[in-house]
């Protein structure tokens, strides 16, 4: 509203009205007083506190209007993690409590689930399995249990199985339509496998070493005295589809007697004492023994073939490649490292307490394995949509072909987990790759990325040119 001189006479005329005891102060006195180029004066003139008077309280609700008091500080959410024993579907002022019962342990293990960061938005489907809620299946000599895409539909290209031998047993003789990947978690596994080219191969693989096995090679696999257990993966995430496995008793078991004499030379009544078809795993006999490596090696010398191609990589014994960031170490192997791994390529990371596996993403999906320790991980799959995670040991989870994605360290030991790479169509060579996203920005010329992303050129400078890897916490 614009005072003008009529309106402040009118004002005037009704406070001395209102009451006998006001009174007018002169101009150049009054708080709300003009200055000498006719604008109002934003702070009061002296004296510093000016009389109470009907016609001061009037005019300077006019002049000055009170307002609430707004706050223009507002609390941001950094997105970090809601840690709580009672985890509830809430973050700042949305969501609500359970009004009814939910599974509060599994709550407590995905608390990105429950409580997203703000940054997650659209509809990413689910990229994790635990293998906790696998089906075990319990044999004489151990167990297995498998995460294959009825289980995970996000990862058609991988499956994967832990697997546990009691001490000597074996996994029965068999072969695969795909290769499969094995990692020795516990224990020690002795493995014998022979190629089409007459060749032989007897190795032990300890904690921490692979080994592999290209399509359609025989091998079978033999716990040492501790036991042993183990992950394998395999590069078809249908793994249990029809004409996948081959075992050698379901064979056997499956073909006339009169053809079995014939082919083996065989009286045919020797068959009659098979095992039943299928038994997976075959348990240790009474006197079992485990011939060293050597011995083991000596008894199959006078094979025509020779020894073939290494079907065992001791990743234990390689050198671990510091992260220029920080904070960890990886060790990669593919077929440069590793020629009988051709179409499966891994990196092992290890990731120390409050690390971060830098923000990254590959042209191949990746699958990964937690080993121990936990994560936190964001898959962002474009188009404004992002989905967080939440993994510890014993999880699996896929990242689609360029998602871009982390691994956090939120735990309180160090992080160690295995990515897993296939190529993009089923029998291709891959070897290991990523983009690093600081290293993108960095190799740019400043002035385009800070403009993508409005900050000063002198910020883009400080990044770093070399691939971080891991980031120290």
């Amino acid at each position: 509203m614009k005072l003008t001189l009529p309106f402040l006479s009118l004002a005037l005329f009704f406070a001395v009205l209102d009451s006998a005891h006001s009174r007018v102060l002169p101009v150049e006195s009054a708080p709300y007083a003009r200055n000498s180029g006719g604008i109002p004066a934003l702070v009061p003139r002296s004296p510093p506190s000016a009389p109470d008077s009907v016609l001061h309280r009037r005019v300077t609700r006019h002049i000055r209007p009170e307002y609430p008091s707004v706050s223009r500080r507002q609390t941001v959410d950094n997105g970090g993690i809601n840690t709580t024993t009672n985890p509830q579907p809430i973050r700042g002022s949305k969501g609500a409590p359970f009004l009814h019962d939910s599974n509060t342990p599994i709550d407590r293990q995905n608390p990105d689930s429950i409580s997203p960061p703000p940054t997650d938005a659209g509809n990413v489907p689910n990229l994790k399995w635990s293998f906790s809620l696998s089906h075990s299946r319990l044999l004489n000599g151990g167990w297995v249990r498998e995460q294959t895409v009825t289980d995970l539909p996000s990862s058609p290209g991988v499956a994967a199985a832990e697997q546990r031998l009691s001490p000597y047993a074996y996994r029965e003789l068999h072969w695969h339509r795909v290769a499969e990947w094995g990692l020795v978690l516990n224990g020690t596994v002795r493995i014998t496998a022979n190629d089409e080219e007459d060749r032989n191969y007897v190795g032990d693989a300890g904690v921490g070493d692979l080994w592999s096995f290209p399509a359609g090679i025989p091998h079978t696999l033999q716990a040492g005295p501790e036991g042993a257990e183990y992950l394998l993966v395999f590069d078809d995430g249908n793994f249990d589809a029809a004409g996948t496995t081959f075992m050698l008793d379901d064979w056997i078991a499956h073909t006339p007697r009169e053809v079995l004499a014939e082919n083996f030379g065989w009286n045919a009544s020797v068959f009659g004492s098979i095992p039943s078809p299928d038994p997976y795993l075959v348990p240790a006999g009474q006197n079992e023994s485990w011939l060293s490596l050597e011995e083991a090696r000596q008894a199959v010398s006078t094979n025509p073939g020779g020894e073939a191609t290494p079907y065992v990589y001791a990743l234990s014994q390689q050198n671990r490649t510091q992260a220029p960031g920080g904070g960890g170490w990886v060790k990669v192997t593919d077929y440069r490292q590793f020629p009988s791994s051709p179409t499966l390529a891994s990196a092992y990371v290890h990731v120390e307490k409050g690390g971060l596996r830098e923000l990254h993403w590959h042209k191949n999906a990746e699958w990964g394995y937690i080993v121990k320790g936990k994560a936190r991980a964001t898959a962002f799959a474009g188009g404004a949509t992002a989905r967080t995670f939440d993994l510890q040991a014993g999880d699996s989870w896929v990242f689609p072909t360029n998602y871009g994605h982390y691994l956090q360290n939120v735990g309180e030991e160090p992080l160690e987990f295995i990515e897993i790479f296939r190529g993009a169509n089923f029998g291709d060579r891959v070897r290991f790759d990523d983009f690093s996203l600081t290293q993108w920005l960095a190799l740019l010329p400043p002035s385009v990325a800070a403009k993508q992303l409005n900050v000063t050129e002198a910020l883009v400078r400080q990044l770093k040119r070399a691939k971080q890897v891991i980031v120290a916490g």
